[in-house]
């Protein structure tokens, strides 16, 4: 038996999309125990709350159940909680989703993995989607947390002036003032903003500057490059003309098929995020215990993660355990119509798809 832990957000700001990441985990762990006879993969899912105190008690809950590695978390904080746990217990972690660029550097002892790349690399590509847009004086509202405090600090140094202005704020429910935020934008006579937030909070600075008659580009992150963004609104007419960026799905492959038409047949959420990482994250790590059971499970992880073809790309693990990416498709809402007809990469910069 081969317990793997998942730690999802089943409570927390970005709740919505656990169900998403805990049925592509079910797709994977169901798969590999029809190709592995000797194996009994064994699914054991923690609420990281989104949060690195709540992901920190759960990744210890997994551990005492005797997990061999933890999938998760989403959420950077809760990743960067964990790994505190998880790499003294010798326990490695492949996170499916955590971008922020503190995860480059965390003190791991090499145990954490991810299948994203860093949100360094999206900064430089929310840069040029900026300067496309024809911005000039961007405000920055960022969440105070990993994920939203890292994105915002490299936008600001990679931008190529000043930003108009930099303010943070914490997106726990009725810790921020909405109306607040985006009287900063106004106030600042800012021609454009990017958000740096999940879909609770964007939403409500959204409404916040139609409301006060804010008419510049908003730019957000993929926290909100999503269709179903438009749930986390009061009046979805405020989201028209938003401009997110989100990691680009990896090219057309057999992996990555055969993995969507599991996931529909299985009933899999709809409105998800990044279910073919955790499909990846989860593969990954089974096939480094498949590979060496009784061994060096981040060694066997290392070995793994070398042009590992998978559901959401080619993964290739670099020394500090992250991947390079495929660049970020740039999606919008026409109204309430989402597409994604752009993309950035770190070669070819902005192209249509």
């Amino acid at each position: 038996v081969v317990k793997i832990g998942l730690l999802s957000p089943q409570t927390g700001p970005i709740a919505q999309y656990a169900p998403g990441f805990e049925d592509a985990g079910k797709v994977a762990i169901s798969e590999l125990n029809e190709a592995h006879a000797g194996f009994q993969f064994e699914l054991i899912v923690g609420d990281s709350g989104c949060d690195g105190t709540q992901a920190a008690t759960s990744a210890q809950t997994l551990i005492d159940s005797g997990v061999s590695v933890i999938v998760g978390a989403a959420c950077s904080g809760a990743t960067l909680g964990a790994i505190a746990v998880a790499a003294p217990a010798g326990v490695p972690m492949v996170s499916y989703a955590s971008t922020s660029p503190a995860i480059t550097t965390a003190d791991d002892d090499g145990h954490l993995f991810r299948v994203v790349p860093s949100d360094a690399q999206q900064a430089v590509a929310l840069v040029a989607v900026t300067s496309a847009a024809g911005a000039s004086n961007p405000a920055v509202l960022y969440m105070t947390n990993d994920y939203g405090a890292g994105l915002g600090d490299n936008f600001a140094s990679n931008w190529s002036g000043d930003v108009c202005t930099q303010v943070g704020y914490d997106p726990a429910e009725g810790s921020y003032d909405a109306a607040t935020l985006a009287q900063s934008v106004i106030d600042g006579g800012c021609d454009s903003v990017l958000l740096m937030s999940y879909a609770t909070d964007g939403a409500a600075i959204m409404e916040a500057l139609s409301a006060q008659g804010f008419t510049g580009s908003v730019i957000g992150a993929d926290g909100l490059a999503d269709a179903a963004f438009t749930e986390s609104f009061t009046d979805a007419a405020a989201v028209g003309g938003l401009v997110a960026t989100r990691p680009r799905p990896g090219e057309e492959s057999n992996v990555k098929t055969s993995f969507e038409s599991a996931y529909a047949a299985a009933g899999g959420a709809e409105g998800a995020i990044y279910t073919g990482e955790t499909y990846d994250a989860i593969n990954i790590a089974a096939a480094a215990i498949v590979s060496d059971p009784d061994g060096d499970l981040v060694a066997a992880l290392k070995k793994t993660g070398m042009n590992y073809v998978g559901a959401s790309g080619t993964h290739t693990f670099d020394a500090a355990g992250d991947v390079l990416g495929t660049g970020y498709e740039v999606c919008q809402f026409d109204g309430t119509s989402f597409s994604c007809p752009r993309i950035w990469t770190a070669d070819g910069g902005l192209a249509p798809k």
